[in-house]
């Protein structure tokens, strides 16, 4: 969700062309487009085994043997995974972190684009590093890397050796999370799904003890009760609390600091969303075999598809709830219970207004690209719409797609569009 004030909202339309990329480069990579629009970025290939990456119609300085993971960060810069003489770093906007790495990968950023995180290995060992910083330690193993906030890093880490096929030492526990590089004391058989709180200072996550028994573990200790199986765990109540889907007697249930909180249980719960704004809380549910829907504060919404829900979105003030599904083969949204009509092909991360009034969202179709706002299209077809932008008093929308081989940066009145909104 993107709402920003600093934008330019007065200019109606702004335009770069892209098309002469294709001829002045060998290949050209799908656009990536800054949060504000002003910048469109491609990693293209200037020669045999040399990229290079084009913002604007300019190449950076560097050349590299590879480039991928380009990235544009909130604070409207860019960001790409690049490798020069088989070392692999960052650049951000053309200048490269000093260390280098056998490879890098899992490229993350805080909100506001303060700090950035790469995993990364080396010589056999894995770690992370945090804006140009590695962790101290480093690993036999890594995976389900988190990057908090403020800076604070995590991931999960084999901390003792393991020989091939050794079912015996696997059993045993191999595994804890590394918080800032350093190992909790607990091993685990396996762990998954690491939830890291707003304060950046508690940690939960979901582990199996042996070959039946799961639970969640929240900054090392784990619950007392042991289940079936165990989803990722979601800090609630401002961080107070954590909440975590659990199986438990052949059904997924909600449970709540270890006790159950919804009453319902459903052939499968999971990708709980908690809203911070008045504490409301979504899961994805199965009420039966095959059948996909959301549930919200323990009530199923009378919605289902055969397919999958994908992910639900809360508004920042919490009174509306977005469900991304596919039903019969075709994508769409449903928006507090109602279900939209694009049938699209593709759909991409929705954007929502601060107060929910206005929910806008990227889709394809048939290879060409459209804008839906509100269960209406406003604009397309195009060769390309990157993820939209709304406005601070959700009156106006920021467009940003390729059309006819020009990049365009619009920005759409939606009363014009759409009328009287009420």
């Amino acid at each position: 969700m993107e709402e920003k004030q600093s934008l330019d909202w007065s200019t109606d339309l702004k335009e770069i062309p892209v098309k002469e990329w294709k001829t002045r480069f060998n290949w050209v990579e799908e656009p990536c487009i800054s949060p504000d629009g002003e910048q469109i970025a491609s990693v293209v290939n200037v020669d045999d085994m040399v990229f290079g990456i084009c913002v604007n119609g300019d190449v950076w300085e560097g050349e590299y043997e590879k480039a991928w993971s380009l990235r544009a960060l909130p604070n409207n810069k860019f960001a790409a995974c690049v490798c020069q003489d088989e070392e692999w770093t960052l650049a951000v906007n053309g200048e490269e972190w000093s260390n280098k790495f056998d490879f890098i990968w899992d490229l993350q950023t805080s909100p506001d684009s303060s700090h950035i995180s790469l995993a990364f290995q080396q010589d056999g060992e894995y770690g992370m590093v945090v804006n140009d910083t590695p962790w101290d330690m480093v690993y036999a193993n890594m995976n389900g890397m988190v990057l908090g906030s403020n800076g604070k890093s995590a991931a999960v880490v084999q901390v003792d050796p393991m020989a091939a096929a050794d079912v015996e030492a696997f059993k045993k526990g191999l595994f804890s999370v590394a918080f800032n590089g350093k190992a909790f004391e607990k091993k685990f058989l396996n762990i998954w799904d690491i939830s890291l709180d707003e304060k950046n200072k508690n940690l939960a996550w979901s582990a199996r003890l042996n070959r039946e028994a799961y639970t969640i573990v929240v900054n090392d200790t784990p619950w007392e009760n042991l289940f079936q199986s165990v989803w990722k765990p979601e800090f609630a109540d401002q961080g107070k609390s954590i909440v975590a889907p659990v199986r438990q007697g052949g059904k997924w249930k909600l449970f709540k600091d270890d006790q159950p909180f919804w009453k319902t249980g459903y052939d499968q719960l999971w990708r709980v969303n908690v809203s911070e704004a008045n504490n409301k809380i979504a899961a994805i549910v199965a009420p039966s075999f095959g059948k996909w829907s959301v549930a919200e504060d323990d009530g199923l919404w009378p919605i289902s598809c055969d397919t999958m829900v994908r992910d639900t979105y809360y508004s920042q003030d919490g009174s509306c709830l977005v469900a991304v599904f596919k039903n019969k083969g075709a994508w769409t949204l449903a928006v507090n219970k109602n279900v939209w009509n694009l049938s699209c092909d593709k759909i991409f991360t929705p954007c929502i207004s601060r107060d929910g009034s206005i929910v806008a969202v990227t889709i394809e179709k048939q290879g060409q690209y459209f804008m839906a706002v509100n269960n209406q299209i406003i604009t397309g077809p195009h060769e390309f719409i990157a993820d939209p932008v709304i406005s601070p008093d959700a009156g106006k929308i920021l467009v940003k797609g390729v059309e006819n081989g020009m990049y365009k940066r619009r920005v759409i009145s939606l009363g014009t569009v759409l009328g009287d909104m009420g």
